[in-house]
């Protein structure tokens, strides 16, 4: 087991959370001294063969490094759309157009009741709801959680990742797979610069994929 210790600062409330694996016991002890209670998890993602649940819808403990909702898009995906945009991104592809969302302190913790609830006022505006970045499956527990809550409310999602579902699938995440088992539709693959010309539609470079995902009622 890797040791790690992870500090996150909730900037809403002014938590301080602390998680940690695998480090000797005379520093946990340290650690309760100088940060107060703890409470031991078996891990933060669920365990193999087990089924994941979502949060209640008005459940607002569950939170998501945002860098913006933007409403009415007609170029993230069929229709007109909701646009959920993330902070935060791990492959930072050469000539990005959103250089701003790469690095996760640029977006803010918000959290999903939050989100939801914008998303629902907006409703009829709106043919469904569009989640990129960012890179959304960097907060693969966050993006499951807001996954479950739309799906709940009927929504047709779309998600933009820059890995590809077959790097995807290899993570053997269960929260990823959760994710696309409950979305529509699945735009994969690095952005190339390269490849500008003749992309198609929802798409920013031509090696990019429109992949249907098997949805789980």
């Amino acid at each position: 087991m890797k040791n790690e210790i992870t500090f996150i600062l909730e900037y809403d409330n002014r938590n301080l959370t602390t998680e940690v694996s695998g480090i000797p016991a005379d520093l946990l002890i340290d650690l309760r001294d100088d940060l107060g209670t703890s409470q031991y998890l078996n891990c933060g993602k669920p365990m193999q063969g087990q089924s994941w649940e979502p949060g209640n819808l008005k459940d607002d403990r569950h939170y998501i490094w945002l860098h913006r909702i933007y409403h009415n898009s007609v170029v993230d995906g069929p229709g007109r759309r909701s646009v959920v945009q993330v902070a935060g991104c791990s492959i930072r592809c050469p000539g990005c157009y959103v250089p701003e969302t790469h690095n996760r302190y640029n977006g803010r913790q918000v959290s999903i009741a939050s989100i939801l609830e914008e998303i629902l006022a907006k409703r009829g505006e709106n043919d469904g709801v569009t989640i990129l970045g960012g890179e959304p499956f960097d907060q693969s527990d966050s993006v499951a959680e807001l996954v479950a809550r739309l799906k709940h409310s009927n929504f047709h999602i779309v998600v933009y990742t820059g890995n590809t579902i077959e790097k995807l699938y290899a993570k053997d995440d269960p929260l990823i797979t959760y994710t696309l088992s409950h979305i529509d539709m699945l735009v994969d693959g690095p952005f190339e610069l390269s490849l500008l010309a003749e992309t198609g539609e929802y798409r920013g470079s031509s090696n990019q994929r429109l992949l249907r995902t098997k949805l789980v009622s």
